[in-house]
């Protein structure tokens, strides 16, 4: 997919987040680069310094952490177009990445350096306020996910997967799935019997 495509998918999404005009965008478009990875590749690493806003133009990806003796935690998946990909305080704080993002599928990514939105932000309100809608959307999603941890079953946090993930619950290995909803697989195979009966 040529590089005019890939815009042609992310413009109508970030207008949509937050209006930009067409001649904001056409300021903003030269400083974006596109980036595809294979199945099995990392985005970013754990301690990665991340500099850069990836949006998703197409594929999957999971966000995870590593325990130190070696145990992975998913945190989060990636599948909608648009969807950004960082890490805010690596991008914001110049620290390591807390996690890693790694590719499930060919995947394709628009991006842009952070330093470069923030000047673009400085510059133009609408993109100032593309970068507010970005983290007010992302403080929410985060308060939705504690909340269902806290107050949510397993079994009712497999179900809110089902809405919130149904195009990928057959693209990721169940063990994928077992450890975003914090069960274990033989947890989730009994879910899954009980919901079928």
């Amino acid at each position: 997919m040529n590089i005019e495509k890939q815009f042609n998918i992310l413009y109508p999404i970030l207008n949509n987040i937050s209006p930009i005009s067409q001649e904001n965008w056409e300021i903003a478009k030269k400083y974006f680069k596109t980036k595809t990875l294979s199945k099995g590749e990392h985005l970013f690493y754990i301690e990665d310094d991340v500099k850069d806003f990836y949006f998703l133009i197409e594929g999957l990806a999971r966000y995870y952490y590593l325990t130190d003796d070696g145990k992975e935690f998913n945190k989060s998946f990636a599948e909608k177009q648009g969807h950004l990909l960082s890490s805010i305080s690596s991008v914001s704080h110049g620290t390591g990445s807390p996690f890693s993002v790694e590719v499930l599928s060919p995947f394709t990514t628009l991006y842009i350096s952070y330093k470069k939105l923030l000047e673009l932000g400085e510059q133009y309100k609408q993109w100032n306020d593309l970068l507010l809608r970005i983290y007010e959307n992302l403080v929410v999603k985060k308060e939705k996910r504690e909340a269902d941890f806290l107050l949510l079953s397993a079994r009712e946090r497999y179900e809110k997967f089902l809405e919130d993930y149904s195009m990928i619950e057959n693209a990721v290995p169940n063990y994928h799935i077992a450890s975003y909803l914090g069960i274990t697989d033989v947890a989730l195979s009994r879910i899954r019997k009980e919901m079928k009966n």
